[in-house]
């Protein structure tokens, strides 16, 4: 138990680093001029959707997509659903669930997520700045 402890603790704290990295990342590049950001990134998003949609559709595509459905149910991925599963019951893992939503709360995290989530909207919609990202912020 104590291993899965200590792993579950590395596991909070490192993603605590990403999380805290990432919302300073997204305050600078908000300062940088994220519109022309959102814009790259647009044309990037598009792109990658577009080769995803002519892999998906290609026979490697298929043949691709069918194996992973053999493996999703396959025993071994069974067990492994099983195992995270009951690492998820027991007390470390109810431990570490609450570690990470206490971690969210956080008012840089929820900045961040928040800003994830506009730029996201923005990519998926077409809209390249149209988030009001200039407003008065408490």
């Amino acid at each position: 138990m104590s291993d899965i402890d200590r792993r579950l603790r590395e596991l909070a704290a490192r993603l605590t680093e990403w999380f805290n990295s990432s919302a300073k990342a997204a305050r600078r590049r908000r300062a940088d001029g994220a519109t022309g950001m959102r814009r790259g990134t647009a044309e990037h998003v598009h792109r990658a959707a577009s080769r995803m949609k002519d892999f998906r559709q290609s026979e490697r595509g298929q043949r691709a997509a069918s194996k992973l459905s053999d493996l999703r149910a396959s025993d071994a991925a069974k067990k492994a659903e099983a195992a995270l599963h009951d690492l998820r019951a027991s007390d470390a893992g109810k431990k570490a669930e609450n570690a990470l939503a206490d971690l969210r709360q956080r008012e840089p995290v929820k900045k961040a997520e928040e800003s994830a989530r506009k730029v996201m909207h923005d990519l998926f919609t077409g809209n390249s700045g149209s988030s009001d990202t200039t407003s008065t912020k408490s």
